[in-house]
């Protein structure tokens, strides 16, 4: 209960507090904290002073008498039994009776020794006392002042280090509700539509005032904090060497941020004469750097906790991995710096000490090195972090990060060993969020194939598009996955790149009836450009043609890059290896409302196109879940080929004649070449074959050059009107998702309220 007093204590604590009632173990502690500094000559000289101050009759003489005059009665006696229970512990032997100051006279009392301060610490390193003593009221006061404080600032460490968790509590309890609320109007949207024999349209609802007054609230907040970026307009984008988060995320982490810069500047109650440290300067260091290294400390299972992959927070929330790395990232940044804050601190105090051989006399001690090592690798995290680094050299910073981490947290553990596992509560939680993660990862494993090491994939590779299809079937899947869904692979052949697992976005699952019967759940890697170009084959003819694989199988669309995908590529080109032995842990990622829209509008790029496959079956059924009426797909690809597959093989028939389904593909390849003009028309009369009439190429449009995103957005929004619903869902290179972005920030400041803005994208 004391903890909930402290909030109404810490901004209201003054230097006053030597005036307060003398109440408590702290009043008994300020009275044998006086006496610390003494020695008396009543006991056996050899014996160590511990066993001198228990067995000396003037020392517990001096130590009641004080007690008497200063301190309240109240938990004197349990105080004195703690006490004894120290003595008879340390030294064998039992305090002396309460009684022995019965025969004090208040006439005796008065004329008893007063010591001063100074005069006290002096007798520290002079002869032993063969007489009663005790300190006066400025030596007292100073001493419940520095004890006061120092047990006001252990407990104020506590709390503001708790109040990580009251900060990030609250926020995920705002996005609960948000989740909460919308799911909540989507139940009552599809009940109000279902309404039999209700001539009411939804238009009229909406047109209350209250509900008018709601939208437009809605409206304000998308234009202003949900859709943003933080400034201009980059966010998908990196700048330099880091990325900036959207606008709200940035809020919540500059809250955060500035919470714990305040919490570690303020509550600071420093006096001069203090009995523990007497400079001013030298208790800031010491308060300061405890304070820091407490708070670093609590936001360590954060930092864990948003770090992972099968964090319950994504699922209660809705948010996806990349909100909650950058919380991560964050967490660790601030944790770092108070980290590296805590360490300056104590490197200070010991150098006003002494000297460099102080320092290196405390270098030994086996806590301090520790926490050295540890505040040093947590800075190396940090430098191996950066935006660069983890996305072109994945499998280093992966490497690292784990390694690092790890000593890190054992490092911790032994630097706050000293306090007999009071801090470990914040170092344990670390271990178990670990322990649990690796846990879930093997049942996802286990879940996808029990037989974990027997899952063969098939790896081809097209040189005209640049893609790589991988094959996996899925006969023992026990999870169906959902539009969007991802999977973590392992490939296996080579047990050097056996811990490499990226993400990849499933681009489809194939059932037994064939490619017609595909049931649409369709990814790629990370929605990024296409960088290879190259002229259709005869080789890649066979690729263009519809197949009927024998079993379930997921489709990923992987475009190679670097490490685990150049790989696989060079497994690919070698013709005696194209079955490649993987892991598939999976499938992660949430599924978006996008059927409770009337319209949708896809903007994708390269295999960002999957995302949208994935979709499509969900937007398009015709069992009434869905009230999509319209599904635009705006695609800009640099091969011609990449697109010409995936229309003939990727997508079934029935979905690219439903004339609720239109593409536009933009082919980039020539303009970035230095050819055709931007506005120069593709002939898209090669997809009409056997599987593809004439009808179907009506509802697809292809041109040249890089499409007009905002013009794009303008247009659906226009399209549905003010009072209509229009999702729009980019995936594609980060200068697409950013275009997109702001385009809808335009249309929602232009009073189209209803537009939402998706960005589909795995964020490191």
């Amino acid at each position: 209960m004391r903890h909930l007093l402290w909030p109404l204590l810490l901004f209201v604590h003054t230097r006053h507090v030597a005036a307060a009632v003398r109440r408590g173990g702290h009043c008994f502690d300020a009275c044998d904290l006086t006496l610390t500094y003494l020695d008396f000559n009543d006991t056996d000289r050899a014996l160590s002073k511990k066993s001198r101050t228990c067995q000396s009759a003037l020392h517990a003489t001096s130590l009641y008498l004080c007690i008497d005059e200063h301190c309240v009665e109240d938990g004197r006696e349990e105080w004195l039994d703690g006490v004894n229970g120290t003595c008879q512990n340390a030294a064998g032997i039992s305090i002396p009776p309460w009684t022995i100051i019965d025969t004090f006279t208040p006439e005796d009392r008065a004329h008893v020794r007063r010591l001063k301060a100074e005069e006290g610490m002096w007798y520290s390193r002079g002869p032993p006392l063969n007489e009663v003593v005790l300190p006066d009221d400025d030596f007292f006061d100073r001493a419940f002042k520095t004890l006061e404080f120092a047990f006001f600032e252990i407990d104020t460490h506590w709390l503001y280090g708790i109040a990580m968790y009251y900060f990030w509590a609250a926020v995920i309890t705002i996005g609960i509700c948000w989740r909460l609320a919308f799911l909540i109007q989507e139940i009552r949207h599809r009940n109000f539509q279902r309404i039999p024999g209700d001539d009411l349209e939804l238009e009229d609802v909406n047109g209350r005032k209250g509900a008018q007054v709601t939208l437009r609230a809605y409206g304000l907040l998308k234009r202003y904090i949900l859709v943003p970026a933080t400034f201009g307009y980059r966010c998908a984008q990196n700048i330099g060497w880091c990325t900036i988060p959207p606008r709200v995320q940035s809020l919540t982490i500059f809250a955060f941020v500035i919470l714990n810069l305040i919490l570690c500047c303020i509550s600071y109650p420093v006096f001069a004469g203090n009995l523990y440290w007497p400079l001013v300067s030298t208790q800031l260091w010491r308060y300061v750097s405890d304070r820091t290294g407490v708070i670093a400390l609590a936001n360590f299972p954060l930092i864990w906790l948003f770090g992972t992959r099968n964090n319950v927070l994504m699922w209660l929330t809705g948010w996806g991995f990349g909100t909650y790395n950058s919380f991560h990232r964050w967490v660790a940044r601030v944790a770092t710096v108070q980290a590296v804050v805590h360490s300056v601190g104590y490197t200070e105090m010991v150098f006003e000490r002494g000297n460099w051989s102080l320092f290196m006399k405390y270098l030994r001690k086996h806590y301090f090195w520790n926490g050295e090592i540890a505040t040093v690798l947590m800075c190396a995290i940090c430098a191996c972090s950066v935006y660069g680094l983890r996305r072109c050299h994945y499998e280093i910073f992966l490497v690292t990060h784990i390694f690092l981490s790890i000593i890190v947290l054992l490092t911790t553990f032994y630097h706050v060993e000293i306090f007999n596992g009071e801090w470990n509560i914040f170092i344990w939680p670390c271990l178990a969020i670990w322990i649990l993660d690796r846990a879930l990862r093997l049942l996802r494993i286990l879940a996808f194939n029990r037989i974990i090491w027997n899952t063969y994939a098939t790896a081809t590779y097209d040189s005209t598009s640049n893609i790589v299809r991988l094959k996996v079937p899925c006969e023992q899947n026990l999870v169906r996955p959902q539009p969007g869904a991802y999977y973590y692979i392992y490939v296996l052949n080579d047990l050097l790149f056996a811990h490499q697992n990226h993400p990849f976005t499933l681009a489809y699952m194939s059932s037994n009836d064939g490619a017609d019967s595909t049931d649409g759940i369709h990814i790629s890697r990370h929605c990024r450009a296409d960088s290879t170009t190259s002229s259709v084959s005869s080789e890649s003819s066979s690729l263009l043609r519809p197949t009927s694989p024998r079993s379930p199988t997921l489709t990923f669309l992987i475009r190679p890059y670097d490490g685990l995908t150049s790989r696989l590529r060079r497994i690919c080109t070698s013709a005696s290896r194209t079955s490649v032995r993987v892991l598939v842990e999976g499938p992660y990622g949430a599924q978006q409302p996008l059927h409770t829209f009337p319209s949708v509008l896809f903007i994708a790029g390269g295999t960002g196109i999957a995302v949208a496959l994935s979709y499509l079956p969900s937007l398009l059924r015709e069992d009434g879940e869905s009230e999509v009426v319209d599904v635009h797909l705006v695609w800009a690809v640099r091969e011609q080929a990449l697109w010409k597959q995936v229309l003939q093989t990727d997508i079934p028939s029935m979905v690219l004649r439903d004339d609720r389904f239109r593409v536009t593909v933009h082919v980039t390849k020539d303009v970035d070449d230095g050819g055709k003009d931007a506005d120069d028309a593709i002939d898209s009369s090669h997809i009409a074959d056997r599987r593809y009439d004439q009808e179907v190429i009506g509802h697809v449009e292809a041109k040249g050059g890089r499409p007009n995103v905002s013009a794009a957005v303008e247009d659906a929004a226009q399209e549905v009107g003010r009072a209509g619903r229009l999702a729009v869902v980019a995936c594609g290179p980060a200068q697409m998702a950013d275009e997109a972005r702001r385009a809808c920030v335009g249309v929602l400041g232009a009073g189209y309220t209803g537009v939402e803005y998706f960005e589909e994208s795995f964020k490191w």
